[in-house]
């Protein structure tokens, strides 16, 4: 098995039309740049929907997100062929993955249809026509009536299934950054809340266990004090004179007789 160098790819094409439409400027080392198509989808899109690309339209696949991507070119593997595929280096190095897979079976015959993965932290960009991926032929020992003929093959665009499987809200790791990010500023501002709360009712609750196991200490009792005013003293002085009179007034009597009887 050996890969076609580019001398033989121009003749292959020549012969039969591996490549449609094909433009001699895209063959680069022995492999097709192939461009991306008027089709695409991508899981950040909230309408869910596949994507109409019109000439020379971008397309955006933020971080963390699956793409979707059909080419422009139709190919058509011969019998005793096979084709590797892969993504310009100069996008690849951006993040974008190929997570569809890496071969086109001999006696495929339509667009092709990447699965993408943006695993880098910015958006990546994409133009409708631009060149973005690779695909390289190599002979297999011998032709083979084992060719392709599942379901993908004649595809010409993304179909209602296809469009199923992008469905969904992916957990990005820049989501996942943003929400912790998010979590630890709250905890920030949680704990300048809460700390002096849980100190200041910790201080109550020692307080009120060292009251509780303090010792009673006796207190002397109040002693009642009578008000006292000019009414109340003139009222003692009065009652006082009274009484003195009255334990005079005896012995008074006995002598005023003994007066009148002399």
């Amino acid at each position: 098995m050996s890969f076609w160098a580019t001398e033989k790819l121009l003749q292959k094409q020549a012969l039969a039309e591996i490549v449609r439409p094909f433009n001699p400027d895209r063959v680069k080392h022995g492999a097709y740049e192939l461009s991306l198509g008027n089709e695409a989808s991508v899981t950040s899109d909230r309408k869910g929907k596949k994507l109409k690309l019109e000439d020379l339209e971008q397309l955006i696949i933020p971080p963390g997100q699956f793409g979707l991507l059909l080419t422009k070119e139709v190919v058509a593997i011969p019998s005793d062929v096979i084709g590797f595929i892969s993504i310009r280096f100069s996008i690849k190095c951006r993040g974008l993955i190929n997570v569809s897979g890496f071969h086109v079976d001999p006696g495929f015959k339509g667009c092709l249809k990447f699965a993408v993965y943006n695993a880098g932290s910015q958006n990546i960009v994409l133009t409708q026509g631009d060149p973005v991926f690779l695909i390289w032929f190599s002979d297999l020992s011998q032709p083979t009536t084992n060719i392709y003929d599942g379901e993908h093959a004649g595809q010409n665009g993304i179909t209602s299934d296809d469009q199923n499987l992008m469905q969904g809200k992916l957990a990005s790791p820049a989501a996942l950054k943003k929400q912790i990010d998010w979590l630890k500023r709250e905890m920030v501002m949680w704990r300048a809340i809460f700390i002096p709360l849980i100190i200041a009712l910790l201080g109550l609750f020692i307080k009120t266990i060292i009251d509780l196991t303090r010792p009673p200490t006796s207190t002397p009792a109040a002693v009642e004090r009578i008000p006292q005013n000019n009414n109340t003293l003139e009222n003692l002085n009065r009652n006082r004179t009274v009484l003195e009179n009255n334990s005079n007034a005896p012995n008074q009597l006995p002598n005023k007789n003994r007066s009148s009887r002399r």
